[in-house]
């Protein structure tokens, strides 16, 4: 007798804006090993198609969210999936708009799964009684996945379920020749890849550029990025202020063998984020061979591996960025060296077959121990 395959109904948002949570929910629904084992039905939760309006309130937004309740409602009446897979907004005004989406899916006996990828739900369980009551709520009879051991301690005073670990992975991309040995007297390379987001940390990059650039050291940098709470105007603008036109260039949004070239023309790439979960674009540094300098954000002390696949700073320290920096422009056999360290890691750890894989096992305990 055939076996009927397990139904996911999977809410969430897909490209575009494209972002690390869109990126990795697109990866899942054309994963050919998860479509292999599960009818997966979906509702695109897509509010914006910017990464600059994701965060604004709209009579539209107000609409569709309306909208997709009823898509919820419909999908269930009708697919009556076993699991519900959710990429709930843990915080702000979309965790209240995500809390409808739970009380609908409850209402109908859904089981529901989490996959988090943000953070922030102790401190604002801490704030207030009523919060904490509603985050309780929500997490009630429920399973989690989160992207790392570091962020389990986020919904421990509100879970009572032991969460399953899953950390994101990436394709790996074909055998490439990375230029290694460059022209005598040509300065090393660094990169930051990333959106023109405040909290990425890019204006700290600037200001430690401008300590290295007074200190003589001798470097290029490149910011690569697509324009969202930060202008390529004002960036330009504030390297001219640091003297720094004819070291640091804005580049704009690359993609496919664009965005590739930036990473294999680098030397060290730079991510001085402060409010990450995961990183996604250090994988893709490290896929490189590129020693990554990152904050300890989120999941990245589990990802980059401090004074071994490159350096974690404190956020907003535009001091200790740059002597961490200084530390790679000094030595290029260290860059080399973390940089190896940390393809291997990525190999071993991050790639897309891995995180597959490690979904579809969590998804298939899921299920068995509701059976």
């Amino acid at each position: 007798m055939i076996q009927k395959m397990k139904r996911i109904l999977f809410l969430g948002q897909f490209p575009p804006p494209f972002h690390g949570v869109s990126v990795m929910n697109s990866y899942i629904i054309n994963s050919e090993l998860i479509l292999s084992n599960y009818n997966i039905e979906i509702v695109d939760l897509k509010f914006s198609t910017s990464i600059k309006n994701l965060r604004k309130i709209s009579p539209g937004k107000i609409y569709k969210a309306l909208y997709y309740g009823y898509q919820i409602v419909k999908k269930v009446l009708n697919k009556k999936p076993d699991i519900v897979y959710f990429i709930i907004v843990p915080t702000g005004l979309p965790f209240y708009r995500d809390a409808f989406y739970v009380m609908l899916l409850k209402l109908f006996r859904c089981k529901i799964v989490y996959h988090l990828h943000g953070k922030g739900i102790k401190n604002e369980a801490r704030k207030s009684s009523f919060k904490k009551h509603i985050y309780k709520w929500v997490f009630k009879n429920t399973d989690v996945i989160c992207l790392s051991e570091h962020l389990t301690g986020d919904i421990s005073e509100v879970s009572r379920s032991k969460p399953f670990i899953v950390p994101n992975g990436i394709k790996v991309q074909p055998v490439f020749n990375r230029i290694v040995d460059r022209l005598d007297g040509s300065p090393p390379q660094i990169l930051y890849l990333s959106h023109y987001l405040r909290n990425k940390g890019i204006l700290v990059l600037i200001e430690a550029l401008a300590i290295l650039h007074d200190q003589g050291f001798l470097f290029k940098a490149r910011l690569v990025g697509e324009p969202a709470d930060l202008t390529i105007e004002f960036l330009e603008q504030q390297i001219v202020n640091k003297n720094l036109s004819e070291k640091v260039k804005v580049i704009g949004p690359q993609y496919g063998d664009d965005k590739s070239l930036e990473f294999q023309n680098a030397d060290i790439f730079v991510l001085p984020t402060y409010n990450d979960v995961f990183g996604l674009v250090n994988l893709e540094a490290m896929q490189y061979r590129l020693p990554v300098i990152s904050t300890f954000e989120g999941s990245i002390p589990d990802v980059v591996i401090d004074n071994v696949t490159g350096f974690l700073v404190e956020t907003r320290n535009p001091q200790m960025l740059a002597d961490k920096i200084a530390i790679l422009l000094n030595n290029k056999d260290l860059r080399m060296e973390m940089g190896t360290k940390g393809f291997e890691r990525f190999m071993n750890n991050y790639t897309l077959d891995q995180f597959c894989e490690k979904l579809t096992i969590t998804f298939q305990t899921i299920l068995n121990k509701n059976c």
